[in-house]
């Protein structure tokens, strides 16, 4: 697991300027399952991202984004370990 860097702001306005500052993104789009823009909200103020398309956009949404896609990653892990552990269970028995 690798570690987090931890960053360190002097002042309330250098934070926000951080988070506020425009990065570009690009969602991943199909035709299946990852086809519709995506909401995103971040302490109660969303906004809609569209995919296949490159945009700019504050970077604590793309971190919202970034997070969540770990949290699905986790999330599919477990899942999947859960499947396996039930399948190895009606083997055994």
């Amino acid at each position: 697991m690798s570690k987090s860097k931890t960053l360190k702001f002097e002042t309330l306005a250098e934070e926000n300027a951080y988070y506020n500052e425009p990065v570009t993104v690009r969602l991943f789009k199909d035709n299946d399952r990852y086809k519709d823009d995506v909401f995103v909200a971040v302490n109660g103020v969303g906004m809609i991202v569209p995919r296949g398309v490159e945009v700019k956009i504050p970077r604590k949404y793309a971190e919202a984004i970034k997070n969540s896609e770990i949290q699905d990653g986790f999330c599919a892990d477990y899942q999947s370990s859960l499947s396996s552990a039930s399948k190895s269970k009606e083997l055994s028995e």
